[in-house]
């Protein structure tokens, strides 16, 4: 008598997969009713893939929790994908899960790790925390934070945050300690491109963490935000908008901000939700983004149109040299608007393009613009021509009297009928950007008049189309339940006249703009023509249809009942087509599927056909599959059959698998089709349990490369693909390798630990021989999936291996950061501090601080500073020296004596390699947040001290060598370069300060100390500092030339913090007239300088021109050439 096994796996053979699995689960509910189970899942589990999957299922739905407790770390996905579920659903106990820790592979602690975040066992989870650190390292560890409680993860988050990948999903459930591990972060990395590059890679958690901490989060914008917001958390700004919007502007407009070119503009919610909370600096908002008209746009828009006109001139009231309300014309009222175009329309010279005081005119009265729009419409350019039509319909659509819209759907019907397409075009998408409620039922016979031009236009194109088909479906949507039915029905009229016209009609996406229910509207209207195409057997009209309305088409029977006599009448396109649609319902799609293939047999080779037979009717797939291929309408005799989508082939039965297999096996040993396509079938069959690999492994030595290498790189995605990684492996010496030894990085994955260790050990001690890029991959493997212990040992024999290859030798020192918690990972960093080579050194100093433990990273830095000569020694030309000496500077924060050793090399008169690039880095160290002595210009700073040393050289006589052979200068080229911050972003007052004081007593430095009073003005806001430094750059002046005066004064530009504070432009009002009325030629230079930058931004007002014609009778012929040469406005 059959087993049930037996007799289960004879009940499913004729079964579509979705009743397969409906029948095992009933079949195991049964047996577990009546208590013989076990034997049943022991019988299956002793089969093929096929039968332990089901085995697993019916263990889940059978709830036998200790089955499938066994089977957690099976190498079978789907069945330890079960075996997960019931550790989710089912009480499978803990130490299940730890056993399935033991020799696991890296995918299956990945996964492990998946289910313990799900939550439930948080006890096991820290448990294994401290398990997975002594046996794995950090990065494993890390891993399950998000599973611990809120405590474990503060305490242990310091010690393992250079190893968590996963920040937005550990934020989301523990705030706080992600907060406080941020906030010490971004002190530690002291500004510049480090603290931007947290910014870069957190914003995602950032705005995770605003709506659950937004006063915190706030805080540490303000300590330590980035220049410009990352995309993610522009558009997160809203919890931060409603929590303090003062905060959060006072945040935007500060001056210490170095905002990009570029930057997004906040989304709409985030500006309403600022505008909503009424802070006093919204005002100040404003100013900061008047040269941003986007950003300042959309901030007027959030703002309710009857404040706008108040905002709008409170912006202004600071100073502009525009028209603000010009710019944001279309979002004022109308009274204010009129206005405005009034007051513009007065000072219209004809000097700007014809167009923009048309767009201007546009804005105002219908009534006074309509002589000018009238006339520009008779232009005899069409591109002029086309330009207007959309100006013409926004004034009358702004006006929205229904004389207007008369006026304007009667003016369009008089000129379009004979004018060019693109003109049509134009007017109409503007008529259809119009809002629809602006049309009365009057208006229907205009709008037919301009329909019935376009369409019988013979010049029509698919743009005008478009527009008409845009512009009759909005107002069917928007007057569907109007009592009066003419706009109705000429909507509807017009769609089937574009139906008459281009036969099969882009309708567009109906099912988006039609009312709930309209989509029956349309069919009715359509029905006559429907009926007279089936009468015709033209089905284009209904699938075109069909297609517009979709999803909505599931709720038209009638509908879906002319597609099925589509299918049975229509030709072998519309077949095609009508199908597709047929089966676009879920519900029925199994059963029409059926109906179909009975229709036309040969229908199986469709591609919505196959998709359905491959996914749920594998009932059905054996008349694709069998050896008699379904030859007919869509598959001629001879013709070679299309396969179904393999990656479904877990839902089909194994001899369904053997027959797809054998048919994609015989397709690639045919030599008449294409290589590409032959290799993509291997690919392809690689997932079918057993059949793939077999195919895979039968391929791998083809004579074609292109079919060997196919194979080869689908091994790994088969279904056992730990199995193929010594196959993959033993291609390491062979001209395969480029394929082979990558894709072993994914066998890697699936290989158990002790296995994985001998494969790579072989390669990496040279047993095996192996080419250079194999070696360098089996070490980047070694070092991601093996116990850090035998990764170091095997990662330390191939560094001292015989042939000293400086490549493989760089990519062990790379892969020595996530193993630093072994001790000979130490030993070996000591022998790279020793080592001549210069790639292995740059590998070295590749390594950043934040990759590494906190504990480990002064160590790390101590290993730079005895590696520094022997670095740079290696290195040769201007790029490689910069690159060393900055990795190094971002080192110095660990180890202070390296900012030392980079400024005796600045200092080194004998040094003549690499002193320029360690003078920028130690510039960069400079202006950097790093505390002293690493950072700033105090004294008793590395930079401090190479500038006092560099100015007592330029006495000496190698320092001061005067234009000898050879050379010239040399520490005052050095302090020049030193010295220079003209194009260094974030350098803050203090830094320029201490430096322009510094080179105070030495006279040949006088430019250079101008130039940094200069700079220092531009980040000045306060007026009575803004003054007092203006005296200093005045004195300053006096003994660096008039060369360097007019030059500074030349790059004084008002700031973006100007507009946050008004009083700046009065101070250097103030200041200017002091400098003209002084009669020097520095300070008369200085406030040419000043009027040019200041009264040249605020659009030139009489106090400034004043001053500039004062200045053009100065006494000094230099301050007067300047000031001539200052314009007001150009001719």
């Amino acid at each position: 008598m059959p087993t049930a096994a037996e007799q289960l796996l004879s009940a499913l053979e004729p079964l579509p997969f979705p009743a397969r699995l409906t029948l095992t689960a009933r079949t195991a509910r049964g047996l577990a009713h009546d208590g013989t189970l076990a034997p049943f899942l022991t019988e299956l589990d002793g089969r093929g893939p096929y039968e332990r999957r089901l085995a697993a299922l019916a263990a889940l739905v059978g709830r036998d929790a200790g089955f499938l407790a066994e089977r957690l770390a099976d190498p079978d996905p789907v069945v330890a994908g079960y075996a997960r579920r019931a550790a989710r659903d089912l009480h499978v106990p803990d130490r299940a899960v730890e056993a399935a820790y033991d020799d696991a592979p890296a995918v299956l602690r990945q996964r492990l790790a998946r289910l313990l975040a799900a939550g439930g066992r948080t006890e096991l989870a820290e448990r294994l925390v401290t398990r997975l650190r002594a046996e794995w390292g950090d990065i494993e560890a890390a891993r399950l934070l998000p599973a611990c409680s809120t405590p474990f993860v503060a305490r242990e988050l310091p010690g393992l945050a250079h190893a968590v990948d996963g920040w937005t999903r550990l934020a989301s459930r523990h705030p706080d300690p992600v907060l406080e591990h941020a906030e010490q972060t971004l002190a530690d990395r002291a500004g510049g491109q480090q603290r931007d590059d947290w910014w870069r890679l957190h914003a995602t958690t950032v705005a995770a963490l605003a709506p659950l901490r937004p006063e915190r989060v706030l805080t540490l914008l303000e300590r330590h935000g980035p220049g410009s917001l990352p995309p993610a958390l522009n558009n997160g700004l809203g919890p931060l908008a409603t929590a303090d919007a003062e905060r959060v502007i006072r945040w935007i407009t500060s001056p210490d901000r170095r905002e990009q070119r570029h930057e997004p503009v906040p989304p709409p919610g985030v500006l309403h939700r600022l505008v909503r909370a009424e802070p006093a600096s919204l005002t100040a908002l404003g100013r900061h983004w008047l040269n941003r008209g986007a950003h300042f746009a959309a901030l007027v828009k959030a703002i309710p149109p009857g404040k706008r006109p108040a905002f709008v001139d409170a912006v202004a009231d600071g100073g502009t040299q525009w028209n603000l309300a010009l710019s944001v014309l279309g979002l004022l009222p109308r009274e204010r608007r009129w206005a405005e175009v009034r007051r513009a329309a007065a000072e219209f010279d004809g000097t700007n393009y014809w167009w923009d005081d048309l767009d201007t005119l546009a804005h105002g009265p219908i009534d006074e613009a309509r002589p000018e729009l009238l006339a520009a419409l008779g232009r005899s350019d069409a591109d002029d021509r086309a330009t207007v039509w959309p100006l013409f319909v926004a004034c009358a659509a702004r006006d929205g009297s229904r004389e207007a819209i008369t006026e304007l759907l009667t003016t369009a019907g008089r000129r379009l009928r004979n004018d060019r397409d693109p003109v049509r075009a134009a007017a109409l998408g503007a008529l259809g950007e119009a809002h629809p409620r602006l049309f009365g039922p009057d208006h229907a016979p205009l709008l037919d008049t301009i329909a019935t031009d376009a369409l019988e236009a013979r010049d029509s194109s698919a743009d005008t189309m478009t527009a008409l088909r845009t512009l009759a479906v909005r107002l069917l949507v928007e007057h569907a339940t109007d009592d009066a039915t003419a706009l109705r029905h000429w909507a509807l009229h017009t769609l089937e006249r574009i139906t008459s016209r281009v036969g099969v009609p882009d309708l567009g996406p109906l099912h988006r703009v039609l009312r709930r229910g309209q989509e029956h509207q349309v069919f009715e209207v359509l029905r006559p023509r429907l009926d007279a195409g089936a009468a015709r057997a033209d089905f284009r009209l209904l699938l075109g249809l069909a297609t517009a309305l979709r999803p909505r088409v599931r709720r038209l029977p009638e509908l879906q009942d002319r597609l099925a006599t589509a299918l049975e009448r229509g030709d072998d396109d519309t077949f095609r087509a009508a199908a597709e649609l047929w089966l676009a319902a879920p519900a029925t799609r199994d059963e029409r599927a059926a109906r179909i293939v009975a229709l036309e047999p040969s229908s199986v080779v469709l591609p919505p056909v196959r998709r359905v037979l491959g996914r749920r009717r594998t009932d059905l797939l054996d008349t694709l599959l069998d050896a008699s291929p379904p030859y007919g309408r869509f598959l001629v005799d001879g013709a070679r059959r299309p396969l179904p989508d393999l990656g479904d082939s877990d839902r089909w039965l194994p001899r369904q698998q053997a027959a797809a297999v054998r048919l994609a096996g015989l397709a690639v040993a045919d030599d008449s089709l294409p290589l590409d396509e032959r290799a993509a079938l291997i690919r392809a069959a690689a997932p079918v349990p057993e059949f793939g690999r077999a195919l895979a492994l039968a391929h791998k030595d083809d004579t074609e490369v292109i079919v060997a290498e196919a194979a080869l790189g689908a091994l790994p995605w088969t279904d056992r693909p730990h199995d193929t990684l010594r196959t993959l492996l033993e291609q390491a010496g062979s001209d395969r390798a480029r394929v082979a030894v990558y894709a072993a990085a994914r066998a890697a994955r699936f290989t158990a630990p002790s296995e994985l260790a001998l494969g790579l050990g072989a390669l990496l001690t040279g047993e095996r021989p192996a080419k250079v890029t194999s070696r360098k991959e089996a070490v980047r493997l070694a070092a991601r999936f093996l116990p850090p212990r035998r990764a170091v040992s095997l990662l330390a024999s191939t560094f001292h291996a015989p042939d000293r290859h400086p490549d493989v030798r760089a990519a062990v020192v790379r892969a020595l950061p996530p193993l630093l918690g072994e001790p000979e990972a130490w030993q070996l960093l000591d022998d790279v501090a020793r080592d001549d080579t210069q790639a292995v050194h740059e590998a070295f100093l590749a390594v950043t601080p934040w990759e590494l433990a906190e504990t480990h990273r002064r160590a790390y830095a101590a290993v730079v500073v005895a590696a520094y000569e022997t670095s740079l020694a290696p290195t040769e030309g201007f790029g490689g020296g910069y690159a060393l000496l900055r990795a190094m500077g971002v080192w110095c924060r660990y180890a202070p004596e390296l900012a030392v050793r980079i400024s005796r090399t600045v200092c080194d008169l004998g040094e003549r390699t690499h002193w320029q690039s360690a003078g920028w880095v130690l510039r960069d160290l400079a202006v950097s947040e790093l505390p002293h002595p690493v950072g700033g210009a105090a004294p008793g700073s590395a930079f401090h001290g190479a500038v006092a040393e560099l100015l007592a050289a330029t006495h000496t006589t190698e320092g001061g060598s005067d234009a000898l052979e050879g050379r010239d200068l040399p520490a005052l080229q050095r302090l020049r370069n030193l010295t220079s911050f003209g194009y260094v972003e974030g350098v803050r007052p203090e830094l320029l300060e201490a430096v322009a004081e510094q080179l105070a007593p030495e006279p040949l430095l006088a430019n250079e100390r101008a130039y940094l009073l200069g700079q220092l003005i531009d980040l000045t806001v306060e007026p009575a500092a803004l003054l007092e430094r203006l005296r200093d750059l005045a004195d300053a002046f006096e003994g660096a030339g008039v060369t360097v005066a007019v030059h500074t004064s030349d790059q004084l530009r008002p700031s973006s913090a100007y507009r946050a504070h008004p009083r700046r432009a009065e101070a250097l009002l103030t200041a200017a007239g002091r400098f003209a009325r002084d009669g020097g030629t520095a300070p008369g230079l200085l406030a040419v300088g000043l009027v040019k930058g200041t009264g040249g931004a605020l659009g030139w007002p009489e106090e400034w021109r004043s001053l500039l014609r004062l200045l053009r009778r100065h006494a000094d012929a230099d301050v007067r050439h300047e000031a001539y040469r200052t314009l007001t406005e150009n001719e």
